[in-house]
Parts: structure tokens; C-alpha cells; sequence
């Protein structure tokens, strides 16, 4: 959909192209109307505007003047002069300005039609042209650090399942590591920042870290993840260059690793003044063990052993073991509490089942059954005081029974009990959203019959209720089946009969 705008200092013009652009066959085009090179300013401050129909003579300011100002805000906009003096000084001058057509007002109907066209026309082709194009690769380009290491905190919270690891997203993402490769885990944490250190300086010695470790470790294939502003997650892989002709590659990787890290927890402590500790997997894992091990290799480093820095420590160091399966539950439990909130904010029933049966389906231990069942429980309350409870009578989801895991018979009613309620939250949650749409949409159709002789642009409708014109256009169409256009023009012949009715 594009915005057209129409500038004359005669009403009759004005009106007149309104009326011939609204009733031709140009596809979803919002029209506005200005009768002064001010009121055209006005629009051109209020909303995006893709072409401009305008009169080159007015009083005030002409129309290469306004083109100008037209060009310094909406750079994409296309102009069409419309004039009824044939002057070869400025069509030059509208030309050289970038306008697309010049058109004489003797000239009919037909010249103005095809050049609109011609105008939406060119605004397609720049969408799809390799300009955009290239444009829009050098931006990703330069936004993939920052895609990279989204993805990658991803796969630490959730998994790789969750965040669908394949060698394909590797390389889009121009991550050095193999997907089909284990991988050896190791932690590091900045223990203690400088006293006067800002947020900024934080980051900066951050940054410093993380290429003190790339360089450091440039023999082999590194991948560092800045976790927060404490945490590093590093993944190794062997070298390219690294074979495994006798069976040892990882070993030599592994002491490699454990050797070198020492190096760089001493260049931390003594170059950049920070105590650093490090919690290195015993060997290489699967992706699909990497979430369970960072959260292990976290929870060992928040322990701590003696003074609890500048720890070195390999995973089953001391009494705190990660990959125990209590702790393994537990921390797979802490993700799915995280996974829960986002799919019953997002709406999606499937999802939400299919989150709880993965957090019950694993669960054996009966502590952690019941930690499992009252973090569900006590999130679908949090939701339920957000959206409403149901009304008395018409559920049996009460904030009492689902504190209460005791008042199921067994532990396969309390988890369809879960299931339920989180269901009957998303009605809740549905209607809530429903019941918001007919509310807008009802208060458009109240605005286009009492304004049905003035401002009913969709850009006017769309102000009033508060939303974006474009989203208007597609959530009015999604709702009642048609679109805006249809019923301000259903509505205006209905206002025709009323008033021929009255003649009678």
C-alpha cells in the first residue's frame, strides 16, 4: 500500500483527482488531499507520503520548492508536476530535481493514471533493486556479530534442538565451529571488576578478554560467547590443520586448552588487573550436552572453592559435580521455566503442552517433581492475575487447587491439571485479545458513518485508534472480511439513498 498526496490551490482540482485516483483501478493507494503547499507540509510532517500529485504555480511556495522539502523528509517519494502553463524552464528544473513526469492539465485523464502507475511501478522496483539488495547484505553483514552471539546464547540457554543447530546455520551465521564436531566447553568469569570501572569500562576489558582468548588460542578453532557482563562461554575444536592419526587429537587439544588457560588467567590478573576463573569440561561433548554443561560449569564457578578466585577447575572438581542427574534436572528445569513464560505470553497451545510434557516427562525425583509443578503453577497464576481468572462456576482452575499438588489423586491428574489451566489461560488470554480487536474495529466503523463527508484517509482512521495504517488495513481485513475501503464506500451509498430518500 502507498500513500498519494494531491497539492493544488484549486478545491475543484483537488477534489477532482481525488475523486478519479479513488474510483480507477490502482490497486490499495491512501489518498490525501491538500489545498495549500502549507497543508501539503503539514501531511509530509504527519505521515510517510510515496508520491506526490502536485500544481507547480500556487501561491506561498510553488511546487519545485515544495518538491525540495518533499525530497529532504521522504527521500523515496516520487513527484508528479500537474500544471496548466507549459514552461520548458521548469519542467528542466522539476526534472533536475528528480521529479518522474510533467504533465499538462489539457492533456485528460489518461497521462495522469499512467503516471501514477508509472510511479508505483518505480517504487516496487527500487524494493526489489540490487541496490536495496546490496544494502540490505552489507547491513547483515555487519549485524552478524551480534546474530551470532544471540544464536549462540540461545543454544547455551535452551539447547541446540531449541536453537536448531545445523552446519547451514553455522555458516550463515560465519561461526567457525562444525556442527557435525563435539566440542570442548570451558567457562570463564571475570571474579571481581575494579572499583571505579563503568559499565563502559567493563565492556571495553570485556572486549579485551575475548580477544586476548582468540589470540591465545589461534591454533585451534575457538568460538567465544559473551554470556553477561561477567561470564565468557569458549567452545573449542581442534585446528584445521590438527590430525588424529594416532587417536589422541582431542587429547592434545584437551591439555592444550587446560595449559593455555592458565596463561590467560595470568595475562588477566597481571596486564589488566582482573582475577579470572575458569571451569574446563574433563573432554569434548555432543552440541546437544552443551546447554547442561554450561549451566554445570556455572553452577561450579558460583560455588566456588577456596577463597573463590582465580579458580581453575575441571568439571567434577571437589564435592560439585555438573553433570550429576539431579543437577542436570535442575538445570534443565531452569530453561524450561523460560521456554514456559514465552510460549503462554505468545499464546500458543501447542507449545505450551508440549513444554510441559518435556519438563514432567523427565522428571523422576519427587523434589524436583514438585519444584516442576509449583514453578508451573506459580507462573499460570502470575498469567492468570495478568489476563482474569474465569468466572466462578465456569472452571474449576482456582488459584487455591493449583497450590495445592496434594488435591490431585495422583501425579498424572496433577500434570493434566497443568495442562488444563494452561489452556484455559490462553481462552482467557484469546478472548481478552479478541474482545480488543472488535473494540477497535467497531470504533472504526462508528468513526467512518459519523465522518462519512470528511477526513476518512486511513491514515486519519488509523490515528484515531492509535495504530500504524498499514497494520489497520491488514488486522480490519483480517476481522471482518473486507477491507476499510469497501465500507466507506458502502457507507456513502447507503448516506446517498438516506439523502434521496429525503428528497422524495
Amino acid at each position: 500500500m502507498y500513500r498519494l498526496l494531491i497539492v493544488d490551490d484549486e478545491p475543484y482540482t483537488v477534489d477532482g483527482l481525488y475523486e478519479l485516483l479513488g474510483e480507477s483501478d490502482l490497486g490499495e493507494l491512501d489518498l490525501f488531499k491538500a489545498y495549500s503547499p502549507d497543508e501539503a507540509l503539514g501531511w509530509l510532517n504527519r505521515v510517510k507520503i510515496d508520491i506526490v500529485l502536485s500544481d507547480i504555480r500556487m501561491p506561498g511556495m510553488d511546487g519545485l520548492q515544495l518538491q525540495r522539502l518533499i525530497k529532504s523528509r521522504w527521500p523515496r517519494c516520487k513527484t508528479i508536476f500537474l500544471t496548466g502553463i507549459n514552461e520548458v524552464a521548469s519542467i528542466q528544473q522539476a526534472q533536475r530535481d528528480g521529479s518522474i513526469d510533467y504533465i499538462l492539465k489539457t492533456e485528460g485523464d489518461e497521462p495522469i493514471i499512467r503516471s501514477v502507475q508509472a510511479a508505483i511501478k518505480a517504487l516496487d522496483q527500487e524494493l526489489m533493486s540490487d541496490h536495496f539488495l546490496r544494502r540490505a547484505e552489507i547491513r547483515v553483514r555487519e549485524a552478524l556479530p551480534v546474530l551470532r552471539s544471540e544464536w549462540l546464547r540461545r543454544l547455551l540457554k535452551y539447547g541446540a534442538a531449541d536453537a536448531k543447530l545445523s552446519s547451514a546455520r553455522l555458516k550463515e551465521l560465519d561461526c567457525p565451529l562444525d556442527a557435525e564436531t563435539p566440542v570442548l566447553p570451558a567457562l570463564a568469569r571475570i571474579d571481581r571488576w575494579p572499583e571505579q570501572a563503568s559499565l563502559s569500562d567493563r565492556s571495553l576489558l570485556m572486549y579485551g578478554v575475548e580477544n586476548m582468548i582468540c589470540e591465545y588460542f589461534g591454533t585451534l578453532t575457538v568460538q567465544p560467547v559473551v554470556v553477561d557482563e561477567s561470564y565468557v562461554m569458549l567452545l573449542f575444536q581442534p585446528g584445521k590443520t590438527e590430525t588424529d592419526a594416532e587417536g589422541d587429537g582431542w587429547e592434545r587439544t584437551l591439555r592444550f586448552v587446560q595449559g593455555t588457560l592458565e596463561e590467560v588467567q595470568s595475562t588477566c590478573t597481571r596486564l589488566l588487573k582482573l582475577p579470572l576463573s575458569v571451569a574446563c569440561s574433563r573432554g569434548p561433548v555432543g552440541w546437544e550436552e552443551v546447554a547442561d554443561i554450561y549451566s554445570g560449569l556455572r553452577n561450579m564457578l558460583v560455588l566456588g572453592i577456596g577463597s573463590g578466585e582465580n579458580m581453575l577447575l575441571s568439571d567434577g572438581a571437589g564435592d560439585s559435580c555438573p553433570d550429576t542427574p539431579e543437577r542436570l534436572e535442575g538445570a534443565r528445569i531452569a530453561r524450561l521455566r523460560e521456554r514456559l513464560t514465552v510460549v503462554l505470553e505468545s499464546g500458543s497451545g501447542e507449545e505450551m503442552l508440549a513444554v510441559i510434557g518435556e519438563w514432567f516427562g523427565g522428571t523422576q525425583d519427587y523434589v524436583l517433581y514438585l519444584e516442576a509443578y509449583y514453578t508451573v503453577a506459580t507462573e499460570l497464576i502470575r498469567q492468570f492475575n495478568r489476563w482474569g481468572w474465569p468466572e466462578a462456576g465456569q472452571s474449576d482452575i482456582r488459584p487455591e487447587r493449583l497450590m495445592d499438588v496434594r488435591s490431585h489423586v495422583s501425579r498424572d491428574a496433577a500434570v493434566e491439571y497443568l495442562r488444563r489451566a494452561g489452556l484455559r489461560l490462553l481462552t482467557v488470554r484469546q478472548s481478552e485479545q479478541d474482545e480488543r480487536t472488535d473494540r477497535i474495529v467497531r470504533k472504526v466503523n462508528r468513526m467512518i458513518r459519523e465522518r462519512i463527508g470528511g477526513d476518512l484517509s486511513l491514515t486519519a482512521i488509523a490515528e484515531s485508534v492509535y495504530l500504524n495504517p498499514s497494520y489497520l488495513s491488514v488486522l480490519y481485513k483480517q476481522t471482518t472480511g473486507r477491507n476499510i475501503s469497501e465500507t466507506i464506500a458502502a457507507a456513502r451509498l447507503d448516506k446517498a439513498r438516506e439523502l434521496l430518500s429525503l428528497r422524495r
